[in-house]
Formats: C-alpha cells, sequence, structure tokens
C-alpha cells in the first residue's frame, strides 16, 4: 500500500514539474515576444509574430531557400531615419526524420534606391549551410586575411569590385561573424543568432553603418 502512495506522489511530483516546464516556457515566450513589441513602439515599428512570405518577398532569401520550413518572426517593419527597414529572425531545416537540423539567423535590411547587380560577402563558416551558389562568380580581394574569412559572390564583377571599399572592407575584418547582402532596392546584413531585443537599436545602427559603406 505504501509502495503505491509512493507511486502515485512520484508520478505527481514528475507532472507537477511538466506543468511547471511548459508553464515557464510559455511565460519566456510571452515575456520575449513583449519585449520585441516594446521596441517596435520605441522606433514606432510595426510588430508581425510570424511571417511565411518575408522568404519570398527577398531575393537574397533564395540563397537559403533549399531548406524546408522556412519561415521569419519576431518581425519589426517600418522606417527607420526615412528608410524602410524590416529587422526578423529567419528559420528552415534541412535533412529528414532523425537528420533533420533546424538552421537559424537574424538580419536587419534597409532600402536603397539603386538598381544595382547582386553581391553576397558571407562568412566562410556559412558556406556549410548554403552550399554552391547557384549563379554567382566568386571575387577574391588580395587584402590579407579577408577572402580567408569571406567569400564574395557576385553577378558583376566590376560591380563587386567598385562597392566593395577599403572602409567597407575594414569594417568587415572587425566583425567576422557578419554578412552582407546587396540587391536592386534592398542591403541587409544579417549574422547566425537570435535577435536580442535589447541588441536591436545595434543592429539597426549597423546595417546603417554598412549602407554607408557601399559606393554605389
Amino acid at each position: 500500500m505504501e509502495d503505491r502512495f509512493s507511486d502515485i506522489l512520484f508520478l505527481l511530483f514528475i507532472g507537477g514539474v511538466l506543468v511547471l516546464s511548459v508553464s515557464l516556457v510559455f511565460y519566456y515566450n510571452f515575456l520575449r515576444r513583449r519585449a520585441f513589441l516594446e521596441m517596435a513602439n520605441f522606433f514606432g515599428f510595426q510588430y508581425y509574430y510570424r511571417s511565411y512570405a518575408i522568404p519570398r518577398r527577398f531575393a537574397f532569401l533564395r540563397q537559403q531557400r533549399r531548406g524546408r520550413g522556412r519561415h521569419a518572426s519576431n518581425i519589426l517593419w517600418g522606417l527607420y531615419k526615412g528608410i524602410e527597414t524590416y529587422v526578423f529572425d529567419y528559420k528552415f531545416s534541412t535533412g529528414m526524420a532523425s537528420d533533420k537540423t533546424w538552421h537559424f539567423c537574424s538580419f536587419v535590411a534597409m532600402r536603397h534606391p539603386n538598381q544595382c547587380p547582386s553581391l553576397r560577402i558571407y562568412p566562410r563558416s556559412m558556406l556549410v549551410v548554403l552550399g554552391q551558389i547557384v549563379g554567382y562568380d566568386e571575387i577574391f580581394f588580395e587584402i590579407e586575411g579577408f577572402s580567408e574569412n569571406f567569400a564574395v559572390y557576385t553577378t558583376n564583377e566590376p560591380f563587386a569590385r567598385q562597392i566593395c571599399t577599403f572602409p567597407l572592407i575594414e569594417y568587415m575584418m572587425r566583425h567576422l561573424d557578419l554578412s552582407v547582402e546587396v540587391e536592386p532596392g534592398w542591403v541587409a546584413v544579417g549574422k547566425e543568432e537570435w535577435l536580442v531585443p535589447e541588441e536591436i537599436p545595434r543592429r539597426i545602427r549597423q546595417t546603417e553603418k554598412v549602407r554607408g559603406l557601399l559606393s554605389f
């Protein structure tokens, strides 16, 4: 009888732990979503929790469309200093069943007024996920350490050599975890990590800085 009562108490304890764990996860997600909403209000941006349209909106995300379940989350959208700006997390999966792996990164994308060729600057660690960049040529720069740390792909080599000025390269060498995407109408700066609400102002300023360093 005592053993049966002990088993019941143990099951109740396990159930309580599970309920508490689930409650904490929901509460954490609630606090995180509220933090993003507060940051959106701070900038006067709109906030959307999830979007499956974002991966189709931006051409630079096509480099990552080899995965499944592609979607954006924690999306902030609005005008920053008069410039249309998007901030969002991005997630997709590769592999199937037990080999399935989720990949995530985050981006800040800003409008620019130029109809230019496309340019991609990736940390070489990203190529493990991205694989072959179809339709682009890789460009090498004879600047110490740059081509060892970054892969530069473009649809137009003269444009790439024009836009990758020394100040931009110097900035990238101080931020080895950044990727830069340039395409007609948009500049995006990405990182292979989730957004942190408190760091969004810094991420936006960082993208503004990169946008200003580009020599269109």
